[in-house]
């Protein structure tokens, strides 16, 4: 029952984003699919750009915890 109501959740949420896209610029897709296909794309660049910068955290606060291990 979980899984019906996740998977509708998704497909309503897909279909309010793909409503809710501004009319008049360059990036608007009136095709459904390619909507799908662009947006998936940009969503796929964007987790890898939070990515990135979690992992350029991580690695200074590792940096950081080194420093103050040689402190003490």
């Amino acid at each position: 029952m979980i899984g019906k109501r996740t998977e509708a959740l998704k497909i309503m949420m897909a279909i309010w984003i793909y409503l809710n896209q501004p009319l008049f610029r360059l990036e608007t897709a009136l095709n459904p699919i390619k909507f799908s296909l662009v947006y998936r794309q940009k969503l796929l660049e964007r987790c890898f750009t939070k990515q990135d910068k979690t992992e350029e955290q991580r690695l200074f606060l590792e940096r950081c915890w080194q420093r103050s291990c040689k402190i003490l």
